[in-house]
């Protein structure tokens, strides 16, 4: 466990080590995504997941999934799309962080850009995580 004192004279900069063990997680979770495996993918999770996106009129959209919902709804988003993911994490400390996504997807000769953001947080030692944010979602959440 890290010093949990939110107020300390520097930034936290994680050790390339804590940077490419967060990393190693994304990696491990895009192979299960490739494979279509919905129920490993919940595996890597701390559930209830918070899911925020935003609606056509910009609307915030904010939900709480429990593992069945999430399991459901990437089964019905699952691709057997080229993905290429580009990671930018942002540790708050060591134990802590957002990681924000630069995708590209190619299907069918198109080509698509996303970017997204997961909370992650370190649960028993374990990355999982907590919450998933993503524009563009909220018409098909409020159906």
């Amino acid at each position: 466990m890290t010093d949990q004192n939110p107020l300390t004279t520097v930034p936290f900069q994680a050790t390339a080590e804590q940077t490419r063990e967060l990393l190693d997680w994304f990696d491990r979770y895009d192979a299960y995504a490739r494979d279509l495996d919905t129920a490993a993918m919940a595996d890597m999770g701390r559930f209830p997941l918070t899911v925020t996106t935003n609606d056509s009129r910009g609307e915030c959209v904010t939900q709480q999934w429990d593992r069945d919902t999430f399991v459901q709804s990437m089964s019905m988003a699952a691709t057997s799309a080229a993905i290429s993911n580009l990671r930018h994490p942002a540790f708050l400390n060591a134990d802590l962080a957002v990681v924000v996504t630069d995708s590209t997807v190619t299907t069918d000769g198109q080509t698509l850009h996303m970017r997204y953001a997961d909370v992650m947080a370190k649960v028993a030692g374990e990355w999982r995580f907590t919450a998933m944010i993503q524009a563009g979602w909220g018409d098909l959440l409020n159906q």
